[in-house]
């Protein structure tokens, strides 16, 4: 029988190898055994080769990209850094695109979008380039770290995080703010009373994750360009297809009650740590994927323990 291979995608685009240490340290200390697809500038590509020279258990793969160029101000930027310049390549770049034609503004978008969009034209491809494989995270790689293999016993269809339940659209003023610049007040007044979900860790089987691809850079392509490539859209984009059903087998995962935990609108007091260091459901069961741990100092420390920092 052919063993099954299980991909994870994570955008660091500007991001120091020491900011994602977390993320790659955790995960090597569980028994997944896939492929880590890196999305990186080619300017960082030496120093993430011999940052995580070290890792055996899984294959890293470097998928060399220039989304955010644009938006980026680390010493990544290359020519982008200069603003005259950029904003001259911006324009004649705006001039260029085709409202009418959706492969017209992904190209567009690809190079001036914030790459909380363009990451996802991203994953299309690396998942494209795997047709093998079984199931795939897609996921945030700075304020993110594993305590467990993301995968075990991961059945068919769609995994997304759940934010904390005592917040709504409606009462979250970020993702308030996004709905309505997005899809305006009558689809925010539809909205408002839902839970909100967080875009940066989904997970699910090859062709569910495909779909979920597929449709939220359909998203991006129904909203106007100039308007597209100055907003982190994907946020509005992932709650608006849960909301109105646009996504077949989809599981909430809750926080403290499945594999995913988004801990960014929880107080530290309501975060329950094992005597091994280890956060834990209402089960007393470990979390697999906690998500947003950085907004806690104490759980930054947590996880610099657990990783031996």
């Amino acid at each position: 029988m052919t063993k099954q291979k299980n991909i994870i995608i994570g955008s660091a685009t500007g991001y120091s190898a020491d900011l994602i240490s977390s993320f790659v340290y955790s995960l090597e200390k569980t028994d997944f055994d896939g492929i880590l697809t890196l999305i990186i500038y080619k300017e960082q590509m030496p120093e993430f080769v011999n940052a995580f020279s070290d890792i055996k258990n899984f294959k890293i793969e470097f998928k060399v990209s220039t989304i955010g160029k644009f938006k980026s101000k680390s010493k990544y930027s290359g020519i982008y850094k200069f603003k005259f310049i950029k904003n001259i390549l911006k324009k004649i770049i705006g001039l260029t695109v085709n409202e009418a034609v959706p492969d017209s503004k992904i190209k567009a978008l690809k190079i001036t979008g914030y790459p909380h969009v363009s990451r996802f034209f991203e994953y299309k491809e690396v998942v494209e380039s795997h047709p093998d494989a079984s199931h795939v995270l897609l996921s945030d790689v700075r304020d993110v770290f594993f305590q467990g293999n993301p995968f075990k016993d991961l059945g068919k269809g769609l995994f997304v995080g759940m934010e904390n339940p005592d917040y709504t659209i409606g009462t979250e003023q970020y993702n308030q703010k996004w709905i309505i610049d997005a899809y305006g007040d009558g689809f925010y007044n539809s909205a408002k009373d839902e839970q909100v979900s967080c875009s940066g860790v989904t997970i699910g089987d090859m062709n569910s994750i495909k779909v979920y691809i597929n449709k939220m850079i359909e998203e991006f392509c129904k909203q106007p360009y100039q308007k597209m490539s100055e907003r982190i859209y994907d946020q509005a984009m992932h709650n608006k297809l849960l909301i109105t059903n646009d996504l077949a087998d989809v599981t909430r995962c809750q926080p403290f009650e499945s594999i995913i935990v988004t801990l960014g609108l929880y107080p530290i007091d309501q975060i329950t740590i094992n005597d091994q260091g280890l956060i834990i459901n209402r089960n007393q069961k470990i979390i697999p994927i906690v998500h947003q741990h950085d907004r806690h100092p104490e759980l930054i420390q947590l996880c610099d323990n657990y990783i031996g920092k």
